[in-house]
């Protein structure tokens, strides 16, 4: 069995910093690490799928380190258009698997999976992007990974939420990415951040899952006019479980709190 904990958007701020004026991030994230460190069986690694800071500063990512010293389980970082390339790199010397310079995007051996990690950041600016050397590293990667089952992680996810403000950030080249992925028949799902949200929906025949904020999540509005808008609503992170008895997980989303319970039925 292969376990995988996602994590995203946790905004971490220096310390005594609100994430947008109005909510304790920090703390929020420390009731994270702390679910994560009660979770039986174990996570095998946690993946922190972007936006590990609001601003990309240095006293940020030191803050990141400091909170993540409190978990129990390997993890890797990837970033999100609120992450600094440069500081994030400096963040984690240690983390041999992330790139010296360009984007950082990296694979690694996870059990008897092959995580592949796209940053999908553009340094500046809030859309996603994948440039064309990371897309043919990813087919490279998939073709010399052929007899692995791939998991592919990214902060951008791949298709348009229907949610307007959303959108204008999304990530611009998907079809690119599509047509990558139409080549190869090992990738068993893409799981993705950025949208403060659960959402799952398909990329050709590849299941795609979106990761909830550790912070707010942002609010499903459709409608064309809609405006920007966000809600305390609880927190969650994605448990991804491998069995061995298919080459496909079963993904749970999580909350991060207490609650009622347990009950003795079920």
């Amino acid at each position: 069995m292969t376990v995988i904990a996602q994590l995203s958007d946790v905004h971490v701020r220096p310390h005594g910093v609100l994430y947008q004026d109005a909510v304790d991030s920090n703390l929020m994230f420390s009731a994270a690490i702390d679910a994560l460190n009660r979770i039986r069986p174990e996570p095998d690694l946690v993946v922190i799928s972007g936006d590990l800071t609001d601003e990309g500063t240095e006293d940020e990512y030191q803050k990141l380190r400091e909170m993540l010293a409190g978990l129990k389980r390997p993890f890797v970082v990837l970033p999100g258009n609120h992450d600094d390339r440069a500081n994030l790199r400096a963040a984690f010397p240690e983390h041999a698997w992330l790139p010296d310079k360009g984007a950082l995007s990296f694979a690694l051996d996870v059990g008897e999976l092959r995580l592949v990690a796209l940053d999908t950041s553009v340094p500046g600016l809030h859309h996603g992007e994948l440039d064309a050397e990371t897309l043919a590293w990813l087919d490279t990667e998939l073709i010399e990974h052929r007899d692995q089952t791939v998991v592919i992680v990214m902060h951008h996810p791949p298709f348009l939420t229907g949610i307007p403000y959303l959108d204008l950030y999304g990530l611009r080249n998907a079809d690119a990415f599509a047509a990558v992925l139409a080549r190869h028949f090992n990738v068993d799902r893409i799981l993705a951040g950025h949208v403060h949200r659960s959402m799952q929906t398909r990329l050709g025949n590849v299941p795609v899952f979106t990761c909830p904020s550790t912070t707010t999540q942002i609010a499903l509005r459709v409608e064309a006019d809609a405006q920007p808008a966000s809600f305390l609503e609880p927190p969650a992170y994605m448990l991804h479980r491998w069995t061995g008895r298919s080459k496909s997980a079963v993904s749970h989303l999580c909350y991060v709190g207490h609650f009622a319970g347990p009950f003795p039925f079920a």
